[in-house]
């Protein structure tokens, strides 16, 4: 007896299904232009970090050395290296790419002198006491008279009246402490390698170094100067901006080939298995789904990825398995819609259920590229279950069964003991892959990049040597910049040894105990002393004593109220980075200060110290996703069977699939990134919907006409054509979602297929 036929009331009821097809249609181009004209699409490493390495990230992306641009030239001759580096300096600066390199005012010596009181520590003073004795006093003074005649003399001439005992050598010290311990030594601006052949320099980009306008406009200017260069010189730029170049356009190329090819797999897929008109529908299903839910991403984090759209190709493949359910099932000669489609929309509520719990637990990581991957796919998978159980049965009620669709499959399922064996092969496989796969910690790893920039990246790495590996940053945090440099200073008190920021960088508490410390220091039995110093040295050297009349005024008004040293035009330690501050420190590469961040308000930045803390994030994240998603999933499948064995052999896809994939990662040698936690839930929900449907199939007596092979394979397929083909990409993070995919969800169908059926019994 046929389920009596429910009457159609409201709009969506009374519209026939070519309308809804329409409406359906509508919707999803004005998503798409939507997207196109409000949506910002961006590629930043941030978004691809767990949350316990975003903070030191975020600092060092905002420091000045995450904003340099490192611009290179190499070529055959010393010379024509050197030359051509200070003409692309001219240009770069002409063309106003690079920000104004630091040019010291005329009395810019009298100004560093002025800036002395304020940064006069107790280090200073008792250093200070020793300028003041007969033998610092002749050398002090025989220098300026040499200063005076050589070329330097209008740099120090304003200077000389002012600081007889040459307390400069505070300043200078200072200054050059800030370059002091990078093994690294510039000339003119410029590093040159060991043969000279190599010359680098360091400049501030103009743009922001993730902007990749910016980013263009550079590789433009730098493909046009190459172009005036003679055979055999290489100009190039490295940093934060060619990074943000390399992804971005490796990810636009990776879309336009994996679209392409996805739409080849899947038409490939529906032409070979069902050769059917109105399965034209399932083949536009993607393109139904993905504008919205590409809209609905952008929306909710104000952005969206790169690699959020590249995953776009996966729900592709994914969305069309409840279509292709749906099709198959009205194939069957039980009965219409009506009757079919209250058997069937259980099987896929729970298939909903189950992807759309994975996809929850993704959404509890603290990668935001994974949370932005979550709320796409559910709304992908959302919209795609409306259409085949609202939408397309009345387009597909009436087609005629007449013959099988597609070409004839047979699908023979293992006996139990091979099967049996099978499994435990798998499973050794999958322990032995575990065991043996190789983890990376490289942060560049999650950086795609071409074959010419690992060139050139070499080149300079040859260049500036080992150096550059062992130098770390200190990041000191405080609510304002006050805050966070007084923090700083405290710590600078610490072992090992003072920080070069903090001597030169002070807060206004700093600053005013350092002038009460300086007009202490000129006391008058000082200023006695100095002058009684200058009579007696001062006429040996070819100086009046009265020509310093100037120095005794200064230390007599007492140090000046306002601070007119700005040292940050050419050096900013200080980082605004919403609303809060940090103060930058370069120091080694070394426990002594490392243990300095154990602080809640002080992070330690290191290439060795990041990539430690990521893999340990990265575990942490991959435990807590995989248990969610079981235990998400358990729970579903038990509340729809009631069983607790139907429920777990659910499963056995699941880790079979799993086993196959950590198999194939140790045998091809594969390196696995982070990006792999995307992978497996994914997995997850793809291989228990599998189970599912065999499970619904075999032992709750459901009618097999409506649960063919034809048409678990057929979803199969098509989620590989969707999702496999991201294994022709360029960028590892695609590449290694596309090969996980690949390896798992072909392990999946197939143990569905023989191996999970003989542990089932026929319902009845």
């Amino acid at each position: 007896m046929s389920a009596p036929r429910v009457r159609k009331s409201g709009f969506w009821g009374r519209m026939c299904a070519a309308h809804k097809l329409a409406l359906a249609v509508c919707l999803s181009l004005g998503c798409a232009l939507l997207f196109h004209s409000r949506a910002r699409v961006s590629e930043n490493i941030l978004s691809m970090v767990p949350s316990s390495v975003r903070k030191p990230v975020e600092l060092f992306e905002h420091s000045p050395l995450g904003q340099k641009l490192i611009v290179a030239v190499h070529c055959a001759d010393e010379d024509t290296a050197r030359d051509t580096a200070l003409t692309l300096r001219a240009e770069l600066a002409a063309r106003h790419l690079i920000r104004p390199l630091f040019t010291p005012p005329p009395d810019f010596a009298r100004v560093l002198w002025r800036g002395i009181a304020p940064r006069f520590s107790a280090a200073d003073a008792a250093r200070a006491e020793t300028f003041l004795t007969p033998q610092e006093t002749q050398k002090s003074l025989a220098a300026h008279y040499e200063n005076l005649l050589a070329l330097e003399s209008p740099f120090f001439k304003n200077v000389v009246a002012l600081d007889p005992f040459n307390l400069l050598r505070l300043m200078t010290d200072k200054l050059r402490a800030l370059g002091e311990g990078t093994g690294l030594e510039f000339q003119d601006g410029l590093l040159a390698s060991a043969d000279g052949k190599t010359q680098i320099a360091l400049y501030d980009a103009a743009g922001k170094s993730t902007d990749f306008n910016t980013a263009r406009q550079m590789a433009a200017f730098f493909g046009d100067f190459q172009q005036t260069l003679p055979a055999g010189t290489r100009v190039f730029f490295l940093g934060a901006l060619r990074y943000t170049l390399e992804n971005v356009e490796t990810i636009k190329r990776d879309l336009g080939v994996i679209s392409v090819l996805a739409l080849v797999c899947l038409g490939a897929v529906f032409g070979l298995l069902l050769r059917r008109k109105s399965a034209l529908l399932i083949y536009a299903l993607p393109l139904l789904v993905l504008p919205p839910a590409a809209l609905v991403t952008a929306l909710c984090f104000g952005e969206i990825s790169g690699i959020t759209l590249g995953f776009g190709s996966v729900v592709a493949g994914l969305s069309v398995d409840y279509a292709v359910y749906v099709f198959f099932a009205l194939q069957s000669p039980q009965g219409g819609a009506a009757e079919i489609l209250p058997q069937l929309r259980k099987h896929l509520w729970c298939n909903f259920m189950t992807s759309a719990l994975c996809f929850a637990a993704l959404f509890c990581s603290s990668v935001e590229v994974f949370r932005q991957i979550a709320v796409f796919s559910l709304s992908a998978l959302a919209l795609a279950l409306f259409c085949a159980l609202k939408i397309f049965p009345a387009l597909w009620e009436h087609t005629p069964a007449l013959r099988p669709c597609g070409l004839p499959l047979r699908v023979c399922p293992l006996p139990r003991r091979w099967a049996a064996l099978a499994a435990a092969v798998v499973l050794l496989w999958g322990v032995w892959g575990v065991k043996h796969t190789q983890f990376s910690r490289d942060m560049n790893e999650l950086n795609s990049t071409s074959p010419a920039f690992k060139a050139e990246k070499q080149i300079a790495a040859d260049a500036l040597g080992a150096a550059a590996d062992k130098q770390a940053l200190l990041f000191v945090l405080g609510a304002t910049s006050e805050e966070a440099l007084m923090r700083s200073e405290i710590l600078s008190t610490k072992p090992p040894v003072p920080l070069a920021v903090s001597a030169l960088f002070v807060s206004a508490r700093g600053q005013e105990q350092n002038r009460k410390r300086w007009a202490g220091f000129w006391n008058t039995n000082r200023r006695h002393y100095a002058r009684l110093l200058l009579e007696e040295y001062a006429p040996q050297a070819g100086f009046k004593p009265e020509a310093f009349a100037p120095f005794f005024e200064e230390i007599s008004a007492g140090a000046p109220a306002e601070d007119n040293l700005d040292l940050s035009v050419f050096y900013n330690p200080v980082l605004e980075i919403n609303g809060a501050y940090a103060v930058m420190h370069r120091v080694q590469d070394a426990p002594e200060y490392h243990r300095l961040a154990d602080d809640k308000n002080v992070f330690f930045f290191s290439q060795r110290a990041l990539q430690e803390r990521l893999m340990r994030a990265v575990k942490e994240q991959a435990l807590q996703i995989v248990v969610l998603a079981f235990l998400f999933n358990l729970a579903a499948v038990w509340l729809v069977f009631r069983r607790l064995k139907d429920a777990l052999l659910c499963f056995v896809p699941v880790v079979l699939g799993a086993c196959v994939t950590f198999g194939c990662f140790a045998l091809f040698e594969v390196r696995v990134n982070l990006f792999v936690l995307v992978f497996l839930p994914l997995l997850m929900g793809l291989g228990i919907d599998y189970g599912i449907f065999q499970v619904i199939k075999y032992n709750r007596g459901a009618d097999a006409t409506f649960y063919p092979p034809r048409a678990l394979i057929t979803a199969g397929l098509s989620t590989l054509a969707g999702f496999g083909v991201l294994a022709a990409a360029k960028h590892e993070v695609l590449f290694m979602m596309g090969f996980s995919s690949f390896t798992g969800i072909s392990a999946a169908v197939c143990a569905a297929l023989f191996i999970l059926p003989a542990f089932l019994e026929r319902g009845t």
